[in-house]
């Protein structure tokens, strides 16, 4: 078993092609907002939508919010496993690299869920609250409504191995999301809550990129998140609410100018934190992954120097604390790449890198 996990270490160091930026996307910036002038993926006919039930924040406990994701199963008849992806801050599964990278994975063979974080995308209408970096009691829903729906539907499937596995992605802060939820999700037998996770430009403390993204260099990126993130909230939290709360929560949107004065007015205090600073605290993964790293899956984290959203310094402390510890997270800095960006001259880098990376983890558990 430990030489199999070695082999997967050598494939993400060694045998990886070294990213080389395409003109004319040169620097992180224009890595960072190429794929907003990329038209989107035409959709697929055999996608299947799935409403998963989760707790309301607001109310009682017998109070239901949903969660929205699109199910997509590959033309082949023979299926890997299941691979479940989301977005970053302000995103939806409408963004042109979520649904890239899953379209890669379903060529691949891996039956993709796609999926709308709380109160995002058109899931908006399905709960009157948003997401956090620490939702991690909706991912166990999500991974347990999954399970169980392919327990029971196993027999319409031809797999390719006996298991079935569940594999992550997360994009920026969905990554970070995964991430909590691997960390907090309890196990009597130890197992891990997916079977490989795979994190791209993902903040593992707060505090420093609410930092960075808040610098004058900054301005129109914040600006432009801002005002996805008013217009989600607008159409999610608003519902169900009566006059004087919607009034309330158009006052303190008027008020926010920046994500720092969002998450202090809105999720923070939505998700049950004192502040923004225990928030950011209490939602950074960095300081649990020191110690616990040993309750991830196999992962792999990829980050960019030039990310000019968040800061790599982060993923860096972290890759040097494990480099005599680690048994299961492979961790690649790049020079070049900008925040979930990694474009070359032979497509999306990271993406080829995820895909073959996932397909090593399936290979392994393949052979467990």
């Amino acid at each position: 078993m430990q030489s199999k996990k070695n082999q997967l270490s050598e494939f993400s160091f060694l045998k990886l092609e070294k990213f080389i930026e395409e003109f004319p996307w040169m620097g992180g910036d224009l890595q960072t907002i190429r794929d907003t002038f990329c038209l989107n993926f035409k959709s697929s006919k055999n996608i299947e939508k799935v409403f998963i039930p989760v707790s309301n924040i607001d109310s009682d406990n017998y109070k239901k919010d949903y969660l929205l994701g699109f199910l997509e199963i590959p033309k082949n008849n023979i299926y890997k496993g299941l691979v479940i992806v989301t977005h970053g801050l302000g995103g939806s599964t409408k963004r042109f690299g979520l649904r890239r990278i899953a379209n890669k994975l379903l060529n691949d063979g891996f039956i993709v869920f796609k999926i709308n974080l709380r109160g995002a995308g058109s899931g908006r209408y399905l709960t009157n609250s948003n997401y956090s970096a620490r939702c991690s009691n909706d991912i166990f829903s999500i991974v347990d409504f999954l399970r169980n729906k392919f327990e029971k539907r196993k027999n319409d499937f031809i797999l390719n191995d006996k298991y079935f596995p569940i594999f992550g992605i997360g994009l920026s802060l969905g990554g970070t999301i995964f991430l909590n939820a691997c960390l907090d999700y309890k196990s009597e037998n130890k197992k891990t809550l997916f079977d490989g996770l795979a994190c791209i430009s993902s903040p593992l403390d707060l505090v420093s990129c609410s930092e960075c993204i808040g610098k004058p260099r900054n301005y129109i990126y914040q600006k432009w998140l801002i005002s996805r993130l008013k217009r989600q909230v607008l159409n999610s939290e608003l519902n169900n609410k009566d006059i004087a709360s919607k009034e309330l929560i158009k006052r303190k949107l008027r008020k926010v100018r920046t994500i720092r004065e969002f998450d202090d007015k809105l999720t923070a205090p939505n998700w049950g934190y004192k502040s923004v600073d225990d928030y950011y605290l209490k939602a950074s993964p960095l300081k649990k992954l020191k110690t616990y790293y040993e309750k991830l899956p196999q992962s792999l984290l990829i980050h960019s120097k030039d990310d000019p959203w968040v800061p790599y310094q982060s993923t860096y402390e972290l890759k040097n604390l494990l480099v005599k510890k680690k048994k299961n997270i492979s961790i690649l800095i790049t020079d070049k790449g900008g925040h979930n960006g990694f474009h070359s001259s032979k497509g999306c880098w990271s993406d080829e890198v995820v895909s073959q990376w996932i397909k090593s983890c399936n290979n392994l558990l393949s052979d467990i």
